[in-house]
């Protein structure tokens, strides 16, 4: 399970390579800033990263396949959220370039 509250360590994990990075508006002219990690163990398992670029520091929002598969997780926040398609569809594209 993706843990809310905790801040996500993957950019400074050997274990994760990072592939890029997109932003979304999230109102009042505030960006989110996304980030698609690939583990260096297993090229289909993925990492989603949010970061509001506050104090509050980066927060896994996903672990998804590319392909898709059976190992994906969203963080509780995300599962409903009305921007997932589009941001997941934009993690895959990074996933899969």
């Amino acid at each position: 399970m993706i843990e809310p509250r905790q801040r996500d360590t993957t950019a400074d994990s050997p274990d994760w390579v990072r592939l890029d990075e997109f932003y979304i508006g999230i109102g009042g002219g505030d960006r989110l800033r996304l980030t698609v990690f690939r583990s260096t163990t297993d090229p289909e398992l993925h990492r989603l990263v949010s970061d509001e670029m506050t104090s509050a520091g980066p927060r896994l929002i996903a672990v998804f396949t590319e392909p898709p598969g059976d190992r994906e997780e969203w963080h509780p926040a995300w599962r409903t959220d009305q921007m997932r398609p589009t941001v997941e569809r934009q993690a895959r594209a990074l996933a899969c370039a």
